[in-house]
């Protein structure tokens, strides 16, 4: 099997390439099992819980279920990849490996590329997210200045631009940190400020059961469980691998719990004028401007997570020719590294430029929930558990991770097609189609 490499903001000290003759420094060089909490916890958690009022806006107490059975599923395949990972198969024994070996095991001529590739859209996608979150934000903080979503996001991407020049991930992981617990902190404050105005509350008046805004909202509520990429990682760089399964089953359920009750929570308060980040759901004043550049801060930070993701599976895992001979120079004002910095700051245009023309946060948070986050989520790890294991498997295990993967591709198709309708009817593709737009009244 091809030496594979994998990035993610981890806690923890130094790299995972240890010297295997001297077990001390190795044991000393492997997080603990602390640190993993608060890897999973950062991967899981993030911006997301600031979109779960919207959820719960879109569907109802079934938007409750909804976080519920996708958490499930996601702690189920995420200990599903790892088991993959650590168990010998008739194919080759694949500890100490990654999800894209998983991938070149099932399929041997595509699947690794197939997994980084799929992986690659999910990371650029989430640089977009914050790009708009941050344009959505500045825009609806400051309604006086005249100034569009599309322009804000622009202006904003300049202060992003030093990512290209990033070099290693020794920093990131507090970045990752320091980003969660600003979001955590900014969505506190709301919630508080919700049970400050609890006289306001009608708990009854909740969204009933439809279809389409289920399938938009499963979208949303995958992007916030996306953590499959990062999880063979955090469990390889453990000192106690065999705490991982635990770990995972206390970390969804903390996550879970705090997703939906901030949620539904500051749902009751706001109710039909709950937008799609929480903050924007608070009246105008100095108290929401505050938690607005918060909110700002947080995702310019959080942008350099999968910005560097995304780099390193384009500079060191795709295989492309031309990186393969410059992946070993270091990054610096030279012209060996002139080829990366120009395709680095060419990714961050790019994110720029699809932020711009679809500046729409939930919908396009739907989308890319819908389409890489459920086949990296729910899909992937169920086939190509089958596929590894289908020997060993008993028949009941096996229907339910076919059941668990058909889940994935319905709720894909679903969530693919109504967000982009709605993305198209938000801006006037429907004339193209001859699709009516949605009356403004209902929202």
């Amino acid at each position: 099997m091809s030496d594979s490499r994998s990035t993610s903001p981890l806690l923890g000290k130094g790299g995972l390439k240890t010297d295997q003759d001297d077990t001390g420094k190795e044991l000393e060089n492997k997080t603990s099992s602390l640190q993993a909490f608060f890897n999973i916890f950062n991967a899981n958690m993030g911006t997301g819980v600031l979109a779960m009022p919207y959820v719960i806006r879109l569907t109802g107490y079934w938007g409750v279920i909804l976080i519920i059975l996708v958490a499930a599923l996601g702690n189920y395949t995420g200990k599903l990849l790892i088991y993959c990972l650590r168990e010998d198969t008739a194919y080759e024994d694949l500890a100490n490996s990654t999800y894209a070996d998983l991938g070149e095991a099932f399929w041997p001529r595509y699947g690794r590329v197939l997994v980084h590739i799929t992986n690659f859209f999910e990371q650029f996608s989430h640089c977009t997210l914050f790009l708009i979150m941050c344009g959505t934000v500045l825009h609806h903080t400051f309604p006086d200045s005249f100034v569009s979503e599309s322009v804000w996001i622009a202006v904003v991407s300049i202060a992003v631009l030093p990512c290209a020049g990033v070099r290693t991930m020794k920093h990131i992981s507090w970045i990752s940190l320091l980003t969660v617990i600003v979001a955590l902190v900014t969505s506190t404050c709301v919630l508080v400020y919700a049970f400050f105005h609890y006289h306001q509350w009608k708990t009854h008046e909740l969204a009933s059961f439809k279809f389409k805004e289920m399938s938009i909202a499963m979208g949303v509520i995958t992007v916030t469980y996306s953590s499959q990429a990062y999880l063979p990682i955090i469990e390889k760089s453990m000192r106690y691998p065999g705490e991982f399964n635990a770990i995972m089953d206390f970390t969804y359920t903390l996550v879970t719990i705090i997703k939906f009750n901030y949620g539904i929570l500051v749902f009751f308060c706001f109710r039909e004028h709950t937008e799609q980040i929480m903050t924007l759901s608070v009246p105008h004043g100095a108290f929401r401007i505050t938690l607005s550049l918060a909110v700002i801060v947080t995702a310019l930070l959080f942008y350099v997570v999968p910005m560097f993701t995304l780099y390193d599976i384009f500079e060191h895992q795709l295989n492309i020719p031309l990186f393969a001979e410059l992946k070993d120079e270091p990054l610096g004002c030279n012209k060996n590294s002139t080829p990366k910095l120009v395709f680095r700051f060419v990714f961050i245009v790019l994110s720029t430029l699809v932020a711009i023309f679809v500046p729409h946060f939930g919908l396009l948070m739907a989308f890319v929930g819908s389409f890489t986050g459920t086949i990296l989520v729910l899909i992937y790890p169920c086939i190509f558990h089958i596929k590894l294991h289908y020997s060993t498997m008993p028949w009941y295990h096996i229907l339910f991770d076919l059941s668990i993967a058909v889940f994935g591709v319905v709720g894909c198709i679903c969530g693919v097609i109504f967000s982009s309708i709605q993305i198209a009817k938000e801006y006037d593709f429907y004339r193209m189609w001859g699709i009516e737009p949605d009356d403004p009244s209902n929202e």
